[in-house]
């Protein structure tokens, strides 16, 4: 008996030696993730990994230049990477310097170097559907052209710039058009020098004095520190974010770059001063620090035309340091602008969802980092500073979790301590996406070095439902009592019944993603349906 006891004791402790040797790698996949493949890769590394739910490469792509942060497939199965090239004038975090086009199977086809004393490229990049590409720059003006701005520290700045660039050849590009920061000042301080007034009469300008972290007093070149762009070519408008102003801005792209320097409106008759911002009101007079929403925040872009998500960092909250992620509905009107009443700041004042719901402190990344909605409804998050990316649920449950195996030093054993595997966005794509058709996406091994045993299943199920037109939608959070989402596979219409048959909403366009407030609905089952799904589904309203 002894010996079966220690034997079972000697098992015990073997097994969890073993369970606690994973370091990286996959850690969970379940039936509810979406079934997908996700393009993740170390800050410090040079190499790019497209990964299946088991955490199974199925291709990689080599660069000379460790990451400038972001990289995205396109839909030839390409992928456009950021890289890093160094500089003895621009040093702030996320530099960038080359943007890189690699094709499936490795051959760089093109590159372009954004990095001297007077332009750098930083952070992030959008593809354009008729091929070109808007980067993220940081520009640089003097002391003296600071002062004469009406800056009262007169320092040497660095203007946030966005570039089209039309790629030309295999290492050159031309700039069609660009915006810069620099072109949209206001200063209250000197009434002799240009743009003078109160930032409040002037909301889609910057005020050049605004104090705070980042702010033109704290005597740093990268005073606004974007961090994300985001291109919607429906309403021809560009999302950017701030991470030191804690804001997120809209500006217009139907200008041409003359009318983009001013306030003249271009073909939308729009203009070039900012169409929307929001997150921290006080930075243009219309707002308290207790009005301030987002906190270091990434990766801000659309979800449909009146809705965005974005992560949140959360450093510096007044009830402590957390992250989430957040998805809010934006105040679009009929014209392109965005509702503002006199005197008040740009809403929304509430989110339509947050992950976590509550605070948690053992979730917080204070830089770097994403969250991207998936076409099931569930949100692929990355806490960037960790490696760390998890695919939650509408309700908040995890279905798919991951620690990038990448780092500065090479990729990782499994069972070593996980260090310098910092990701900046983690990206899913469905099986059924257009970069990865005709190609193949036979799984090798895992990312890490001598990975773990694996009994890890891909659930196809739901992409073969979607496939045969028998699912196609779904809807978040049900039951409900205020609003639900109801979330397409593609572009859709929809529609909702009483059980009686009655029409009690339609929609007037067709969207993958659409907003129904429900709370004026009497409590009950209504049928949901969609131009294409074969089925209803039922919803709950309580």
């Amino acid at each position: 008996m002894l010996r079966i006891l220690s034997t079972l004791l000697l098992l015990i402790l073997c097994q969890s030696s073993a369970t606690a040797q994973q370091t990286v790698g996959l850690f969970q996949n379940t039936p509810e993730a979406f079934d997908g493949y996700t393009l993740v890769g170390g800050l410090g590394s040079g190499t790019t990994h497209l990964i299946d739910n088991c955490g199974r490469v199925v291709n990689s792509w080599e660069s000379n230049y460790t990451a400038g942060a972001a990289s995205y497939m396109l839909a030839d199965g390409d992928l456009l990477r950021c890289g890093r090239v160094e500089t003895e004038f621009f040093t702030g975090g996320g530099i960038g310097g080359i943007v890189e086009r690699f094709s499936w199977d490795g051959t760089l086809e093109w590159s372009m170097q954004f990095a001297n004393d007077t332009v750098h490229q930083h952070h992030d990049i959008a593809y354009m559907p008729g091929g070109n590409i808007l980067v993220l720059a940081w520009g640089v003006v003097s002391g003296e052209e600071s002062a004469d701005a009406g800056d009262v520290d007169a320092q040497s700045l660095w203007p946030e710039m966005v570039l089209e660039i039309e790629p030309i050849g295999a290492d050159s590009g031309a700039v069609v058009w660009s915006w810069s920061t620099w072109d949209h000042l206001v200063q209250n301080v000197d009434s002799t020098l240009p743009n003078y007034g109160a930032p409040a009469d002037f909301p889609g300008r910057f005020d050049v004095n605004y104090i705070g972290p980042g702010g033109a007093s704290s005597i740093s070149g990268d005073w606004q520190h974007w961090n994300a762009i985001d291109y919607n070519a429906e309403l021809d408008q560009i999302m950017l974010s701030s991470k030191r102003w804690n804001e997120i801005y809209i500006i217009d792209h139907s200008t041409t770059t003359a009318q983009a320097a001013t306030s003249i409106g271009g073909a939308a008759g729009r203009g070039g001063d900012i169409l929307y911002r929001w997150g921290n009101p006080i930075t243009y007079g219309r707002g308290t620090e207790e009005d301030k929403v987002l906190f270091g925040q990434h990766h801000a872009h659309w979800l449909t035309n009146e809705s965005a998500l974005l992560f949140n960092n959360g450093q510096n909250r007044p009830d402590g340091d957390y992250s989430s992620a957040d998805e809010f509905t934006l105040p679009l009107q009929a014209d392109g602008t965005y509702l503002l009443e006199d005197g008040a700041s740009y809403g929304p004042a509430s989110l339509d969802w947050r992950y976590p719901e509550t605070g948690n402190e053992n979730f917080f990344a204070a830089r770097i980092s994403g969250a991207q909605r998936l076409p099931n409804g569930n949100t692929l998050i990355c806490e960037g500073t960790k490696g760390h990316s998890f695919e939650v649920t509408p309700a908040g449950d995890i279905v798919w979790d991951y620690i990038t195996a990448d780092s500065g030093a090479g990729t990782i054993t499994q069972g070593m301590v996980a260090i310098g595997n910092s990701t900046f966005r983690t990206t899913r794509y469905g099986a059924d996406h257009p970069a990865l058709a005709g190609f193949d996406l036979t799984p090798g091994a895992p990312v890490e070095l001598d990975p773990l045993p694996s009994d890890c299943e891909i659930y196809a199920g739901l992409r073969d439902d979607l496939a045969a037109g028998h699912w196609g939608f779904t809807i978040f959070p049900n039951p409900a009592s205020d609003r639900v989402t109801v979330q397409s596979d593609q572009p859709t219409t929809a529609v909702v019944r009483d059980l009686s048959g009655r029409v009690v909403w339609r929609s007037e366009w067709a969207s993958d993603r659409h907003i129904i407030g429900i709370g004026n609905f009497a409590a009950g089952a209504y049928l949901v349906s969609t131009s294409n799904a074969t089925l209803a589904q039922l919803l709950i309203k309580y």
